[in-house]
């Protein structure tokens, strides 16, 4: 048994508590007693002194396996010719697009990302992870259509949701894909550990054919399984749902996909997949940059979550909704991504939300149920984690502030000083407590 001293526990259980000692007993929270009550042996508390708990931080959107695309290069002579193949054939299908093109920003990504070996894959995404664990996060939602992370994934320290990325492009490929993938998944949900989830992410309306939407959400919604998509997040999706192309077919084409045209071209974003009946309270949503606000509306009003991406969607997709909109369509049902691609990215969550939250629209206690209980409730977790709370895990964030200061100081300083997964310190000052 472990007994933490701190001046503030905020607990995302619309309670803060103050000179109040949490205690934990083989990885779950067993109690929270004032500090003036603690009669513990001293070999078993820790007085972190002037210090706020806040619980780990929740990431639900995280691509990992691109955190070093741009940065680094491709090391041996196979790879380095691979990439010059790779660059040649996006400059041949993309010659005249502008460079802040969505698609062409993909294909930059992809080019970068298809040179690197596997062992620079595998390092690319460790160093993601490890990046996003320093900065307070204790679960993660990660995309990707490649099952060699599961591995990696599967011993991490902290709680994790695989979402397989699907495309398809044909209706005949896409029942071969459904029963290879759907084998395949099953296969991994009887090895994953204990905190290991299994979801699934279909691309985009661009990027799955209808086939696929109706085979993989009628399977999602028997199996009680999460779904995931990216929605309205580029002006070359809405082009292609308008005229049935746009340079979304470029992309389609450097990936070896056949061109993918919308089953209909008179139908808005939400329609579109609403009509496939696939919009429910199990569908994850990332962005819809470009809805109107009378599509947000319709589109909240189907019940799914929403996946904020600021970072992403300002760089990759040259536009974003503000803090204040998303508050106002899907208050209490939406979380936050860090993904970013630039090359000094950052993916501490607690900083994003503090930039996000300039206007000060929420309060500091509320913005972090934002980055804890809502997104845990989000991926169906909030039994375990999301908040401090008698009986759930002993998830939590400890950061140090200055005498006299109260939990607010951490909006100055949002950088941890120790992150805890299930009671086992896994970061203190920066250093990392585990391998990969």
């Amino acid at each position: 048994m472990k007994c933490y001293k701190a001046k503030w526990i905020l607990t995302s259980e619309n309670t803060i508590l103050k000179d109040t000692a949490l205690v934990v007993d083989e990885g779950k929270i067993v109690n929270l007693i004032p500090n003036s009550d603690v009669n513990f042996d001293t070999k078993h508390v820790k007085d972190l002194g002037n210090a706020v708990i806040t619980p780990g931080f929740i990431d639900l959107m995280t691509q990992f396996q691109y955190t070093n695309t741009g940065k680094t290069r491709p090391s041996c002579i196979k790879n380095k010719i691979k990439h010059f193949f790779r660059n040649f054939s996006k400059n041949y299908n993309f010659a005249g697009v502008k460079p802040d093109n969505y698609s062409l920003k993909w294909a930059n990504i992809l080019t970068h990302y298809f040179a690197f070996d596997r062992s620079e894959k595998l390092k690319s995404f460790d160093d993601g992870v490890t990046m996003a664990i320093k900065a307070g996060t204790t679960c993660i939602a990660q995309v990707s259509k490649e099952f060699k992370y599961f591995e990696t994934i599967n011993k991490l320290p902290i709680k994790t949701y695989l979402f397989f990325e699907i495309f398809s492009d044909t209706s005949e490929k896409s029942k071969k894909q459904f029963k290879d993938i759907r084998a395949k998944v099953e296969d991994l949900i009887q090895h994953k550990g204990e905190h290991t989830h299994i979801g699934i992410m279909l691309n985009s309306e661009s990027g799955v054919h209808k086939k696929m939407w109706n085979l993989f959400s009628k399977y999602c919604r028997k199996h009680n399984m999460l779904l995931m998509t990216r929605f309205a997040e580029s002006k070359d999706e809405i082009e292609w749902l308008e005229h049935g192309f746009s340079d979304i077919d470029l992309l389609h084409k450097f990936m070896g996909l056949r061109k993918i045209s919308p089953y209909s071209k008179d139908l808005n974003p939400v329609e579109y997949l609403d009509n496939l009946k696939v919009l429910t309270h199990k569908v994850l949503t990332a962005n819809a940059n470009y809805l109107s606000e009378s599509e947000l509306e319709a589109l909240a009003g189907t019940g799914v979550k929403y996946i904020y991406q600021p970072y992403y969607s300002a760089e990759i997709c040259n536009k974003k909704l503000d803090f204040d909109t998303v508050l106002k369509y899907f208050p209490e049902n939406f979380g936050f991504s860090s993904q970013s691609f630039l090359p000094d990215k950052n993916y501490n969550l607690l900083e994003l939300a503090i930039k996000t939250n300039r206007n000060n629209s929420i309060s500091l206690e509320e913005l972090i149920k934002y980055l804890t209980i809502y997104p845990a409730k989000i991926l169906r977790l909030d039994n375990s984690i999301g908040s401090i709370k008698i009986g759930k895990d002993a998830d939590f964030n400890v950061f140090k502030i200055e005498e006299g200061q109260d939990y607010t100081a951490i909006i100055k300083n949002p950088q941890p000083y120790a992150t805890y997964s299930c009671g086992r310190k896994i970061v203190k000052k920066n250093e990392t407590r585990f391998s990969l």
